[in-house]
């Protein structure tokens, strides 16, 4: 596991430095930081610098959280542990039978079971995402030619983009329950 949590925090470090450096070319185009569809940048204005900082708080965090997730988190162990997922996932997070549908909106009752699973998801989600974002920057900076195909069918690539590290999010929330699940009645 500790092999695991250096592999990823150096691919977490790379995959975001790869994103920085494909989205430095545009920055030293005529139009600069304008073009730019990080949030950050579009709708609060933050420049070159403001980014290099949010960044680095932000890797910050993933990293303490995944840290936490490898090296100090032990599974939850339930006294009756259900036999069907729904449920498990209902006790685990919230405590009672009937509350599944809370995952898409809220937060576990236990915190520190909700920052284990905050750092295992979301370093690979932004490991993800990185990636994707370094191939469009790349992709569209050196104007490949079957990647301005894809462009032109699907209109807004960052939609496409967006979607998919969404659906990764999903992807790896419900992995780490799975294995919480298949783990439910070890002791």
């Amino acid at each position: 596991m500790k092999k695991n949590f250096w592999s990823l925090v150096v691919l977490l470090v790379l995959s975001r430095i790869l994103d920085f450096y494909t989205t430095s070319l545009w920055f030293f185009q005529p139009d600069g930081i304008k073009g730019e569809m990080n949030p950050l940048t579009r709708f609060f204005g933050l420049g070159w610098t403001g980014l290099v900082v949010t960044n680095i708080l932000l890797i910050g965090l993933i990293i303490w959280s995944y840290y936490y997730h490898v090296f100090k988190y032990e599974p939850v162990k339930l006294e009756h542990p259900p036999n069907d997922f729904k449920t498990f996932v209902s006790r685990l997070y919230y405590g009672n039978d009937h509350s599944f549908y809370k995952i898409c909106y809220s937060t576990p009752k236990n915190r520190r079971l909700g920052l284990s699973h905050f750092g295992y998801v979301v370093i690979r989600v932004v490991i993800f995402g990185s990636i994707l974002a370094s191939i469009h920057n790349l992709c569209q900076f050196y104007n490949v030619e079957a990647y301005n195909i894809f462009r032109s069918i699907v209109k807004r690539p960052l939609y496409v983009i967006y979607g998919l590290i969404i659906l990764s999010f999903f992807y790896f929330q419900y992995e780490i329950l799975r294995k919480e699940y298949q783990n439910r009645s070890e002791k």
